[in-house]
Formats: C-alpha cells, sequence, structure tokens
C-alpha cells in the first residue's frame, strides 16, 4: 500500500495529522492545503479499508486514515 500512495503524492497522509481546520479570514492557500489534505485522508481511507479484513473494517469504519494506520501498527 505504502508503494501506492508514495506513487500518488499521498503517503504524507498516513505520516502526519491533518492541521486544524484554518479560519476564514486565513490564507487562500492554507485553505487548499487543508482541503487537499482532507480529500487525500478519505482517499486513502476507502484504499485502507479496501485492503483489510472485515473485521478490521468494522473498527475502523469511523476513523480517519491517519488514526487506522496508528490503530493498525500499534
Amino acid at each position: 500500500m505504502r508503494i501506492v500512495l508514495n506513487q500518488e503524492r499521498k503517503e504524507y497522509v498516513i505520516i502526519e495529522s491533518v492541521a486544524n481546520e484554518p479560519s476564514t479570514n486565513s490564507p487562500r492557500a492554507r485553505k487548499d492545503k487543508f482541503e487537499k489534505h482532507m480529500d487525500d485522508m478519505l482517499d486513502v481511507g476507502c484504499l485502507v479499508l479496501a485492503t483489510i479484513t472485515l473485521e478490521l473494517q468494522k473498527q475502523l469504519e469511523c476513523m480517519v486514515s491517519y488514526e487506522m494506520i496508528i490503530y493498525i501498527v500499534t
């Protein structure tokens, strides 16, 4: 899975947690970065869920991808 995430430039999603949502008066670049991270996190979360057992899927379906990886690894 790490190979696929690296190729898709989304590996950062499982390495770093998402920053707090920017305020309404934050710079546009910061808002765009946050939105991209959220979109990538959704993609990675779906990939993780698709590659694990049904039992684990049920346990992790309400988590974001970063939390899923932490849960699986620990």
